[in-house]
C-alpha cells in the first residue's frame, strides 16, 4: 500500500494517509499525480537523418487533493508547513511498502494550496496541493567508522565490512541508485593531513586531501554537495573555512562523488590517534 507523509523544517511529521480526520495532525491525500519523470529530447534532422543533440530528464510536479475536517484543521496544516514563499524546502516521503526499514523522499516546495468551500456531500474541506520537486527521489545513508582502544586490543564495533591497516580505514559502499551522488565526510580524531579516496575495481576514481591538523575536540566536515562544496574545521563554537588547505594537485578534487554500483571508500592520515570517520550520502533514483 502506498503511503505519503511530509516532514517540515523542524523535523516534525504530518501523515497524508488517514481517513480519520478527527486527528488534526493528519489529512488524506487522493488523486496523486506526478510521481514519475518526463524526458525532453532535443534533436535536428539532416538529409532525413535525425541526430539527438541532448536528452534531459525532469521531475514532474507532484500534486494531489488533500481532505481536511474543517478550516481550523487547514490552518493548523499551514502553520505546520511554515512560510510558503520560502527557499527552504520540506521533504515529501513516499513508501511503496516494499522496503519497510527505509523510505524515499524528495525535497519539495509547496507551490499551490487552493481551497474551496466545504463540500456539502462529504462534509470535508478539499484543497488542491502542488509540490515542486527540487531533487530526485533520495534515500539517506550514514556509515560511521569507529576505532577504539581497550587495553592493548583494537575493537571494531561497526557492522559494515571494513579493514584497519596502519593509519587507514576502508569501507565498501553500495550505491544502488542509478545516479552519482555527493557526500559529507566528518572526521572526529586527533590526526593530521586527512586523506580520502574512492576506488572501483582497485582503481582510484576520486580523492581528497587536506593539509591540516585536526586536534582533539575538533572536527573536520567536508561537504561535497554541488550547492555547498566547503570544508570546515569546528573547534568549540568557532567554525573555520579550511578549503584553501585542500591538495592543489590536479589529481585531487578535494570532494568525493560516489558513482553508481559498488566502490570502496578509504580514509587515511599521516599520523592518527583513534577516533571516528563518518560518511553521509543519499542514494538517488529517478523512479522508485
Amino acid at each position: 500500500m502506498r503511503r505519503f507523509w511530509i516532514e517540515n523544517r523542524a523535523g516534525e511529521i504530518w501523515d497524508l494517509n488517514s481517513n480519520d480526520l478527527s486527528d488534526k495532525s493528519r489529512v488524506f491525500m487522493a488523486r496523486q499525480e506526478g510521481l514519475g519523470v518526463r524526458t525532453r529530447i532535443r534533436s535536428f534532422e539532416i538529409l532525413n537523418t535525425t541526430f539527438i543533440e541532448n536528452i534531459t530528464t525532469q521531475s514532474q510536479t507532484i500534486q494531489g487533493l488533500l481532505y481536511f475536517a474543517d478550516y481550523e484543521h487547514f490552518t493548523k496544516f499551514v502553520d505546520f508547513v511554515g512560510v510558503i514563499n520560502d527557499e527552504q524546502y520540506i521533504k515529501l516521503y513516499y513508501s511503496t511498502g516494499a522496503v519497510a526499514e527505509r523510505h524515499w523522499y524528495k525535497r519539495v516546495l509547496i507551490t499551490e494550496l487552493t481551497k474551496s468551500e466545504i463540500n456539502v456531500q462529504t462534509g470535508k474541506l478539499e484543497v488542491r496541493a502542488r509540490f515542486e520537486a527540487l531533487s530526485r527521489w533520495r534515500q539517506d545513508h550514514d556509515i560511521s567508522l569507529d576505532i577504539r582502544r581497550i587495553g592493548s586490543a583494537h575493537m571494531h564495533p561497526y557492522v559494515y565490512p571494513f579493514t584497519y591497516a596502519g593509519n587507514s580505514l576502508s569501507v565498501e559502499i553500495d550505491n544502488t541508485g542509478n545516479l552519482p551522488t555527493s557526500c559529507v565526510i566528518e572526521v572526529e580524531s586527533h590526526t593530521d593531513t586527512p586523506t580520502f579516496r574512492l576506488m572501483q575495481n582497485g582503481v582510484i576514481i576520486d580523492q581528497a586531501r587536506y593539509n591540516l591538523v585536526v586536534r582533539a575536540g575538533s572536527r573536520l566536515v567536508v561537504d561535497g554537495a554541488p550547492d555547498t562544496q566547503k570544508a570546515t574545521l569546528y573547534t568549540g563554537a568557532v567554525a573555520e573555512n579550511v578549503y584553501y588547505t585542500g591538495e592543489k594537485d590536479y589529481l585531487y578534487s578535494n570532494f568525493i562523488t560516489i558513482p553508481s554500483g559498488k566502490s570502496t571508500f578509504v580514509a587515511s592520515a599521516l599520523n592518527s590517534n583513534f577516533g571516528r570517520v563518518t560518511i553521509s550520502y543519499s542514494i538517488q533514483k529517478e523512479l522508485i
